[in-house]
């Protein structure tokens, strides 16, 4: 009885220690690698909404600055908001559109906000249809992460097995085993 006290006890102090360190890492951001997996699909799909919107904008019959205002109103991800409002602040200074997108471009933003843009001037330069070619960049760019947050669930078992060895099935032992292990100590006594 006193073992199963002591390994209940530890157990709980192992808990109590493992979500100290968690909700600190959290804080101190010392455990960047799986998280920033979440927020780089996040990132993508908050881009692809950002497209959407340009999207249904051109359906609308809106031209493309206007499409790219209204999407950038109504983004949610800060760097997209910023990096479209420079781009829409630099056309209305002055520039031409173009130039206004390419100038939004390569400072470490979105990797795919910059790839919306050089779908969008490369559409502009060569005349091609716009909706054609943003559409299909939003169906490529939610695919790609619906395969990653595949992936991420494919991971999921592999890495809930140390736990389940090492902590959780040790105590289930033990409790389904802690009776029959006092009935043995009991006639091993007389």
């Amino acid at each position: 009885m006193k073992f199963l006290f002591f390994s209940f006890l530890l157990n709980l102090i192992f808990i109590f220690l493992f979500q100290k360190l968690i909700s600190l890492s959290f804080r101190k951001k010392l455990l960047p690698l799986p998280f920033l997996k979440n927020e780089f699909i996040l990132t993508q799909h908050e881009t692809a909404d950002f497209l959407d919107i340009i999207l249904l904008n051109l359906d609308a019959g809106k031209n493309i600055y206007q499409s790219f205002e209204n999407a950038t109103k109504f983004t949610i991800n800060p760097i997209i908001k910023k990096s479209a409002k420079e781009a829409l602040t630099r056309y209305s200074v002055g520039c031409s559109f173009i130039t206004a997108l390419q100038k939004s471009t390569g400072k470490k933003n979105n990797p795919f906000y910059d790839e919306i843009i050089e779908n969008i001037i490369i559409s502009l330069k060569l005349g091609t249809s716009l909706q054609k070619n943003l559409t299909e960049l939003s169906k490529n760019m939610r695919t790609q992460a619906n395969l990653k947050l595949d992936e991420m669930t494919a991971q999921a078992p592999v890495k809930m097995v140390f736990p389940l060895v090492f902590f959780i099935f040790p105590v289930i032992f033990i409790l389904l085993s802690s009776g029959s292990i006092q009935d043995l100590i009991r006639s091993l006594r007389f």
